[in-house]
């Protein structure tokens, strides 16, 4: 199994207290748009397919679950609330709707889910999505959106992600992870494909102070926020097995990216460098010092192929002037490349996802990914960001 997480957190708060700003409006009460829909869209491909548990499991990204690999192509979810689809993922980007006559541009098009979505997710040739306290489900291909099930009553907000075929979550009721007013201690899952309850995981008041939570196998990780520390975070283990609970770090990395596979945790510490623990011995060591000049914010992303390293000059939200890093798994610095596709100091774009030999980019998160780098030309020399033409 595939099993991987990571996230910039400064990016991934920004998204969910923006989804918790906008209220349900009336389509989404019963979101159901159907109509006479052609079929090209969501073909079942059947070249390189890789396990199911690789698709239905969470994948890392600075977007939080905005951004799907699936068996049938590439899905992303705009900060708008639109969903697109690619064939290939460095392919045209177009809204997931076929209904004749439609505009693409309103909230009955069949490939709006809503501005206050939480996360997509993919499970048994199904598109699942989150808004508010609402799951849905919708076809491959963007018709027949339906509701799910209700996790709780009220519109109190929550954070989670889609996870083999569970949604997985922790109540938010002050509108953000770690905010003051969050009151509730529990972290739920929900079965996405039948209409049981949801269940309780995990209940520990470090959830009150969480920035994160991950899952790996049997375990699972909780990373809380450090009152009046801005550097670290601590890092907790829960056994869903033998129900045990260990701290594991209080100086696990900052407001970064963090990844845990198997027995060891990785993360990136601003302006300090990589690190790793060891799950077992909770034994933590530096893998390679960074420093930059200009501090700025990193955030480190981890992938098969190669960890990611995108750093913004600036500690405000300014996101006009990134250089991405490319470093492979000893910590040996590959190749860099600046991206300076983001107009304007108040728009967010940055790293959307690596799908096979490509890596996406998007100008503005409220619109589709619209660059993309070819994994061979790292190394060459020449290695740039091509546009993803329309």
């Amino acid at each position: 199994m595939i099993k991987k997480i990571s996230i910039l957190l400064i990016i991934a708060l920004i998204a969910v207290c923006l989804a918790s700003c906008n209220k349900p409006l009336p389509l989404e009460s019963n979101p159901i748009n159907t109509g006479n829909e052609s079929s090209f869209i969501g073909y079942l491909n059947t070249d390189n397919l890789k396990p199911e548990s690789y698709y239905t499991s969470f994948k890392q990204g600075i977007t939080i679950g905005k951004y799907l690999e699936t068996p049938y192509g590439a899905y992303y979810c705009s900060f708008d609330g639109y969903l697109y689809y690619s064939e290939k993922g460095n392919t045209k980007y177009i809204r997931l709707c076929n209904k004749p006559d439609c505009n693409h541009n309103s909230m009955d098009c069949n490939a709006y889910i809503s501005r206050s979505a939480i996360g997509i997710g993919y499970y048994d040739n199904k598109i699942y999505y989150a808004v508010w306290n609402n799951i849905y489900c919708m076809d491959m291909d963007g018709s027949n959106h339906k509701r799910v099930k209700t996790l709780y009553e009220g519109y109190d907000s929550n954070f989670g992600f889609f996870h083999n075929g569970y949604f997985y979550y922790v109540i938010t009721k002050g509108g953000c992870l770690g905010a003051i007013g969050n009151d509730d201690n529990n972290l739920y899952r929900a079965k996405v494909d039948d209409d049981s309850k949801p269940e309780i995981v995990l209940t520990n008041d470090a959830i009150l102070k969480i920035s994160l939570f991950m899952i790996d196998d049997d375990n699972i990780y909780i990373i809380a926020n450090i009152p009046d520390n801005s550097k670290f975070v601590s890092l907790y283990s829960y056994s869903t097995i033998s129900k045990s609970w260990s701290e594991l770090s209080d100086a696990f990395g900052g407001p970064s990216a963090y990844y845990i596979i198997d027995d060891t945790g990785y993360c990136y510490i601003n302006n300090k460098g990589f690190y790793e623990i060891d799950i077992d011995t909770k034994e933590m060591k530096q893998m390679k010092a960074l420093e930059f000049e200009n501090e700025g914010i990193c955030s480190a992303l981890y992938y098969p192929d190669y960890i990611y390293l995108i750093h913004c000059n600036s500690k405000t939200q300014d996101f006009t002037n990134q250089i991405l890093y490319i470093y492979d798994w000893d910590y040996n610095l590959i190749d860099s490349v600046k991206f300076d596709k983001v107009y304007g100091k108040s728009t967010l774009g940055s790293f959307v996802g690596d799908i096979d030999g490509y890596i996406i980019f998007a100008s503005n998160f409220n619109e589709k990914p619209d660059y993309y780098i070819d994994k061979s030309e790292i190394g060459s020399g020449n290695l740039m960001f091509h546009k993803i033409e329309d």
